[in-house]
């Protein structure tokens, strides 16, 4: 209390002064003593002595807020600033509490402006109240005022005031002006320089984790952990950026020590089953995907977790089984029909991949009126369209589309399918064509004109095409792959087989590749033995894959291992019913096994399959054989 401000006010005696004073002193020392309601009474009786001054009520706010009676220490405050407009502890104590209400799960700007217009008031005391600045800070950051928050931090780095907490608050204010580097500088100076607390170890990882420099991440991540076991999102955060940085196995461990921990941490959970996925590890996938299923029995997480191992399965009929029923519950309740999207986009390709093009096309057709701007969907249904013979809707779609994505390359090819259809072959390649001179020289739109140009004959110009886009991208392995397939397709076994090994040498793990080349040396009967090893490599990397597992099917079978190629045959064979050959070659295997009433319905399949080669003559004839 300033007693000498006060001498001489009217109405206000010495002694009355003085006895305040001494009543505001009995407080405080009550207070520490932890009288908390004598300390109420002495302050309040102070404050009835001495009309003229703010501090004792202001000492009463402070009283107040740490005791967390938020709405009397507001009025206490206000009070306060009625006598003293200008009274320091007053505005801090309203500023705090604002910034309290700010945090809160309602609070909204307006408060964090009030609690900003206080906070700055505050700021009149000789030495920084560390408190005032770094929550003023904070609120800069809320109200996205980052040039004043940059200004009050880098202050305090000046003079000497650095703390851990700056030193975050410093970076989210250099990121919201797009100062990253330096966002990271400081973190990384924070770390080095001083004893670093699991939140300056989490947010290094997180600018580390945008940064995508995931060895690093890692590093950062693992010494949050170290500092704070509990975190399950940092765990998650490690075990994503294990991920990412090439090690599923590690993120497996971290996430399964979180689950120990918190069972029914469903983020992790979905996690996991990805994790597992890419470890190709289905039924432990499976497992995660119906142990989140149980915890949130209501929820999307765990039948979406679900449907995406079935959808590497390629076990898409148990896709539609486990969303479909989900769609039908959650119709009824979502507040945003758009939340129904994910569920009828991936039910629609489901349907798409069994060939029920008309389900299909009615998913993605419910999925266009709850989000017509669309193109991607747009592209999906125009393509089923076309592919269930209705051109003139799928061209209406392209034709609504081109307007806004004059050179989306997939539009382009669709038209083009289109005009095939039609019998315009001539106008099809035009249009591909152009889409190349508009792409900027993009790979896709080099391979798209050339798989064109190789479908109708021109070899040599697909091939031509192909070696231009090699020579302005010589990393890019797709265009490799389909210069491989070019030669294959017209008979150039010499340099197909040239092609993909070459593509291999760069990429040893391109499974692709290790299918297209091991198939093209299996069914010519040439180094059987190798055929088997790379499609056994490229089954590994993808166990499901049809035409992988008919492939090495296949390859045993020329090999005369019936026993080995029987599981592989029939599972492509169940997985692709409408292949011609595939169900060709389950035909073959089955006849060599002496299951000739099998091994005739396999091939009666193949006839009124795709046709795609095949000989139906000759299969006529192996079905007169084995009847």
């Amino acid at each position: 209390m300033n007693l000498e401000a006060q001498s001489g006010a009217e109405g206000v005696s010495a002694e009355q002064q003085a006895e305040a004073y001494r009543l505001f002193m009995l407080g405080r020392f009550l207070e520490d003593d932890g009288d908390g309601d004598g300390a109420i009474r002495s302050f309040r009786e102070a404050a009835e002595l001495d009309v003229y001054s703010g501090e004792p009520l202001a000492e009463l706010a402070s009283l107040f807020s740490r005791a967390s009676r938020r709405e009397e220490a507001v009025t206490a405050a206000r009070s306060a600033l009625e006598r003293e407009p200008a009274n320091l502890t007053a505005h801090r104590i309203l500023g705090l509490i604002y910034s309290s209400i700010a945090n809160d799960q309602d609070g909204t700007i307006a408060d964090a402006t009030e609690a900003i217009t206080h906070l700055e008031q505050a700021r009149g005391s000789l030495l920084p109240d560390l408190q005032v600045e770094l929550t003023l800070a904070r609120l800069y950051l809320i109200a996205e005022r980052s040039s004043d928050a940059i200004e009050l931090l880098e202050t305090l780095e000046q003079d000497g005031l650095r703390s851990g907490q700056s030193a975050l608050l410093l970076s989210h204010a250099y990121e919201q002006v797009g100062r990253d580097e330096d966002a990271l500088t400081v973190i990384e100076a924070a770390v080095t320089n001083g004893r670093p607390s699991f939140r300056l170890y989490e947010r290094l990882g997180e600018l580390y984790e945008r940064q995508q420099r995931w060895d690093d991440a890692v590093v950062a991540f693992r010494l949050a952990v170290s500092r704070n076991v509990r975190s399950a999102s940092v765990r998650r955060r490690l075990a994503n950026a294990l991920v990412a940085n090439g090690d599923p196995s590690a993120a497996r461990d971290v996430l399964r020590d979180l689950l120990e921990m918190r069972p029914r941490d469903a983020r992790a959970l979905v996690l996991l089953s990805n994790v597992e996925l890419s470890l190709n590890n289905f039924q432990a996938a499976e497992n995660a995907a119906r142990q989140l299923i149980e915890f949130e029995p209501s929820g999307l997480r765990g039948p979406f977790a679900l449907a995406e191992v079935f959808e590497r399965r390629r076990e898409f009929q148990q896709v539609i089984n486990t969303l479909e029923p989900v769609l039908e519950e959650v119709r009824g309740r979502v507040s945003d029909p758009r939340q129904l999207v994910g569920v009828l986009g991936r039910i629609g390709f489901a349907h798409e991949r069994l060939g029920a093009l008309q389900r299909a096309a009615a998913s993605y057709e419910e999925v266009l009126e709850l989000i017509p701007e669309s193109v991607a969907f747009g592209m999906r249904l125009a393509q089923v369209y076309v592919d269930s013979d209705r051109v003139s809707e799928a061209m209406q779609i392209v034709e609504r589309a081109r307007n806004d994505h004059p050179n989306n390359l997939t539009l382009s090819r669709i038209e083009a399918q289109v005009l095939e259809r039609q019998g315009s072959v001539e106008d099809a390649a035009r249009v591909l064509e152009e889409a190349l001179e508009r792409s900027d020289g993009r790979p896709t739109a080099y391979i798209i004109l050339s798989n064109f140009y190789s479908g109708h004959g021109r070899s040599d110009e697909a091939v031509a095409l192909l070696e231009t886009a090699l020579a302005s991208f010589p990393e890019d392995t797709s265009i490799l792959f389909q210069l491989g397939a070019v030669f294959e397709q017209h008979d150039q076994f010499v340099n197909a087989e040239r092609t993909f090994r070459m593509l291999l040498d760069r990429d040893p793990d391109h499974e692709m590749a290790l299918n297209y080349l091991g198939y093209m040396l299996a069914d010519r009967g040439e180094r059987l033995e190798e055929s088997v090893v790379l499609l056994e490599q490229a089954v590994a990397i993808d166990p499901h894959n049809g035409s992988y597992l008919d492939s090495l099917g296949w390859a045993y079978f020329k090999l005369d291992r019936l026993d080995l190629a029987e599981p592989p045959l029939r599972a492509a064979a169940v997985q692709l019913p409408k292949n011609s050959v595939v169900q060709d070659h389950l035909g073959d295997l089955l006849f060599s096994l002496g299951q000739f009433g099998e091994a005739v319905e396999a091939w009666k399949r193949a006839l009124a399959g795709d046709g795609d080669e095949i000989d139906p003559e000759r299969i006529e004839i192996k079905i007169d054989e084995a009847r």
